[in-house]
């Protein structure tokens, strides 16, 4: 608006007024573990991309790290097994005892690598994440061999994206599996972190059965509104399909969350729903008690926590 009306603009101030009232008061939580009102304890771990985004965040204010994104590694070249190791001891050693949760490089769809990725007509629905890292068992065993070594620098849980049947988890589990034995063959310090699978193709939010063997689910939330509302979340046009609060998202996350706790399964959510207020009382009401969040809305998010009543 270039010429705002008075009333206009009177209430862009009453906006920009509550949004900073609400701000300050979300500030209060941030060193507060977060419970709801009727004292239900929640998880509240950050999301991050790269290893230096730690070193702006009091390890205290979080519950550990939900989702470390590697694809900062593969931006222009494929990163030797020193590079990744090093990066990833960083947010171990940062983390102290607190889970840390690397995904492994998810690859393709927006996120494209030169010398890694291949162009497609539908990139979202192609060679991608845990796929590609299978198509390319030589660029993968580097990074299963960083994260081995790693392990021992603290308490580190891997996961594995865009999965969608269980043979590609069980493959990538052999992976580190023989990795491992051959780190150990030659002296070499490592350690077996819990594998875990990224919720975010259908087919394993409509039947997590298949997959009672991994050690924890993580719902990519991003994801998979995208892939069940059919509305891709970087066109505009339709973003107003793109929610997280749709009762067919909802009902599919109800459905992990009380697989998990029916089987003991570690289930927690790490997309941008989880950072939004609007949407946390939704998510817990559908069993979500471990939710990730980027590390600027954590006040907010153990804000809108403690005003849900469940």
């Amino acid at each position: 608006i270039l010429a705002p009306s008075r009333a206009e603009v009177e209430a862009f101030r009453r906006k920009s007024s509550s949004f900073a009232a609400r701000r300050d008061r979300a500030e209060t939580f941030l060193t507060r573990p977060a419970v709801t009102k009727a004292g239900t304890a929640v998880r509240v771990q950050v999301n991050i991309a790269d290893p230096s985004d730690v070193d702006s965040i009091d390890v205290s204010t979080c519950d550990g790290v939900g989702l470390m994104r590697t694809e900062f590694l593969f931006g222009r070249t494929l990163p030797d097994e020193e590079t990744q190791y090093r990066a990833y001891r960083k947010v171990l050693e940062w983390a102290e005892d607190r889970p840390v949760t690397i995904r492994t490089v998810d690859a393709g769809g927006d996120k494209p690598v030169p010398g890694f990725t291949v162009e497609e007509g539908n990139p979202f629905l192609g060679l991608r994440g845990i796929r590609l890292s299978l198509a390319r068992p030589e660029v993968f065993r580097v990074q299963i061999r960083a994260l081995l070594r790693a392990a021992i620098h603290g308490n580190l849980k891997v996961m594995f994206p865009m999965i969608a049947v269980v043979d590609e988890y069980q493959r990538a589990a052999a992976l580190f599996a023989e990795e491992k034995a051959a780190l150990a063959a030659r002296g070499v310090a490592q350690r077996m972190p819990p594998l875990g699978i990224m919720v975010e193709v259908p087919s394993v939010a409509i039947a997590p059965e298949a997959f009672a063997e991994v050690a924890f689910l993580s719902i990519g939330s991003n994801d998979l509104t995208q892939y069940v509302m059919a509305a891709a979340r970087d066109n505009a046009s339709v973003a107003h399909l793109n929610s997280i609060r749709h009762p067919a998202v909802l009902r599919l996350i109800a459905s992990v969350a009380a697989f998990g706790r029916a089987q003991k399964i570690p289930v927690s959510l790490c997309g941008d729903a989880g950072g939004d207020p609007a949407a946390i009382p939704a998510l817990i009401e559908a069993g979500l008690r471990d939710l990730s969040v980027v590390p600027a809305q954590l006040a907010m998010a153990k804000a809108a926590i403690a005003d849900v009543s469940i």
